[in-house]
């Protein structure tokens, strides 16, 4: 495979939106949910890929699911996009990792994840295969216990893309270390900043700050991007879909990271409108 692996933890989301809160003991009622993805494909990876296949074709998940009734509607879904399954490793188990996307009448997003599979992941030989065939790899939060065998496997002049998270379970104080080394552009917001160590020289930091813009941290360049408010409530994916679309760029062999950049800033804005209530589907 000559194109984008990227790795991490995959999930079916429920994601709804509430007329008010969540409290105990009270029916709270909901304002909105798309009937046409209940549940839907998400965790990093697939809006990470979806973004590169739309503009690439080229792109493959690693990843673990249940072997059950929910990890196949998981690999149903990615196939669907036209993203590479040979990386999705599929384990005994009675559940998938599922997430509870509530979005509540402030905006804010009460997350309610159920991870499943209980570490129980391990690289596969069809994983392995995929990290090493690609030319680009995205690491984002997973089981940090395979991130230096990711690491290991890829090819020699294999691009590296650390997305960022602020997941001490996954992105250890090592894991970070490592990453922060080895990566060719790490992706993070204002306040996952503090998560990157000493990067290369060469390293290219791609910084978001929502209404604030996007700063681009890379050799001899040092500027903002500014971004387009949107007023959609379900942002989930909107920041993974912003990395895939850089990621895009630069396979398209897009060299400039502001121009990489200014791209990305339109391709999550796309993404956010689409969210918004009306928004064809």
């Amino acid at each position: 495979m000559t194109g984008l692996c990227v790795t991490g933890y995959g999930s079916l989301d429920y994601a709804v939106t509430l007329a008010g809160f969540v409290e105990g003991n009270t029916t709270t009622l909901v304002n909105a949910r798309d009937p046409s993805a209940w549940p839907r494909i998400g965790g990093c990876p697939a809006y990470v890929a979806r973004a590169v296949v739309a503009r690439t074709g080229s792109a493959g998940v690693v990843s673990w699911m249940g072997d059950n009734a929910e990890g196949r509607l998981y690999c149903q879904g990615l196939a669907a996009d036209g993203i590479e399954l040979s990386g999705i490793a599929m384990i005994d188990a009675a559940r998938s990792p599922t997430a509870l996307m509530v979005y509540q009448a402030d905006g804010s997003c009460a997350c309610l994840y159920d991870p499943a599979l209980n570490g129980r992941e391990q690289l596969t030989g069809s994983q392995l295969e995929l990290i090493a065939g690609a030319s680009h790899l995205c690491i984002s939060v997973g089981p940090g216990h395979l991130t230096q065998d990711i690491l290991e496997a890829r090819s020699p002049d294999c691009r590296v893309y650390w997305l960022t998270k602020n997941d001490t379970a996954a992105f250890t104080p090592e894991v970070r270390q490592i990453l922060s080394q080895k990566a060719d552009v790490v992706f993070c917001n204002s306040a996952e900043r503090v998560l990157v160590g000493n990067t290369r020289r060469d390293a290219i930091i791609v910084e978001t700050r929502g209404r604030d813009g996007v700063a681009v941290h890379a050799p001899g360049t040092d500027m903002t991007v500014p971004v387009e408010a949107v007023a959609a409530t379900d942002t989930t994916g909107a920041g993974d879909t912003f990395a895939g679309a850089y990621i895009a760029a630069e396979m398209d062999g897009v060299g400039d990271p502001v121009a990489a950049c200014e791209q990305a800033v339109e391709a999550a804005r796309i993404f956010l409108q689409n969210r918004l209530p009306g928004a064809p589907q």
